[in-house]
């Protein structure tokens, strides 16, 4: 059956992207996560789960000379990765891995360990057997992971990462406890952001980034409100979601 896509603006229409209009579709977190990795010129770039390229466009589009490594298990999906990355010209910036996370570690001969200055992904929100797991392929795989997938796409980061590189995950607030585990057993300098929709609402996600070899201690920042309380978005993120800017650059 062949699947209708749509076309998409994202950074105030600097970037274009095509997606599944009945699959997993990318969003506000895609933005938000890539506005939190404080990369530099010359970076190398792994993205675990790249979709269709939504997070590390809009990190290129913030830092153009940079070099991304995107693995996906979904063939299709990276037919349309390709097509964005094409379209948006950045076909230079990139190296595209067909790999399932699941695999043993080994397999991955194309991965140089210990040579990525920045790892990063939004991976599932839950584990097999928590929820109902739909039937397009593509939400599947967004939303439904392996047993203990969290610890595995932590280990499989810490593999490939530099000493004092980052590891930055966004993801459900529900496995913020776990994942914090995690990291903190591992890495340094962690920094946890929740994310809130409004002020009446709990956090519903979170963004964890944690330093490889790092001794320094974990700081919570106050958290990122998509509305306001008249229901907009607030200057301060509107610049994070329609102009690209880094998280870091504005103060929470």
């Amino acid at each position: 059956m062949i699947k209708e896509n749509s076309k998409n603006k994202f950074l105030d229409g600097r970037l274009s992207i095509i997606q599944q209009k009945k699959g997993f579709r990318a969003g506000h977190d895609s933005v938000l996560l890539a506005s939190s990795i404080n990369a530099k010129k010359g970076d190398r770039c792994l993205e675990l789960g790249i979709g269709v390229g939504v997070v590390s466009l809009c990190l290129l589009t913030r830092i153009s000379d940079i070099f991304v490594t995107g693995i996906d298990n979904d063939k299709d999906i990276i037919k349309l990765l390709k097509r964005n990355i094409a379209l948006n010209g950045f076909k230079d910036n990139f190296s595209i891995i067909n790999g399932d996370l699941n695999d043993n570690i080994d397999s991955f001969e194309e991965l140089k360990r210990h040579s990525f200055d920045h790892i990063f992904c939004n991976p599932p929100y839950y584990e097999e057997g928590e929820v109902f797991i739909p039937t397009d392929k593509n939400k599947k795989n967004a939303y439904i992971g392996e047993k203990d997938f969290i610890n595995k796409w932590i280990k499989f980061s810490l593999t490939f990462v530099k000493s004092k590189g980052s590891i930055t995950f966004i993801n459900h607030i529900n496995n913020l406890p776990r994942t914090l585990s995690i990291f903190s057993k591992s890495m340094g300098g962690i920094t946890i952001t929740p994310i809130f929709t409004n002020f009446k609402k709990p956090a519903s996600r979170f963004l964890i980034s944690g330093i490889r070899d790092s001794k320094k201690p974990i700081k919570f920042r106050k958290g990122i409100i998509l509305n306001n309380k008249n229901g907009k978005t607030p200057k301060k993120i509107e610049n994070i979601l329609r102009y690209g800017k880094s998280l870091y650059s504005i103060t929470l």
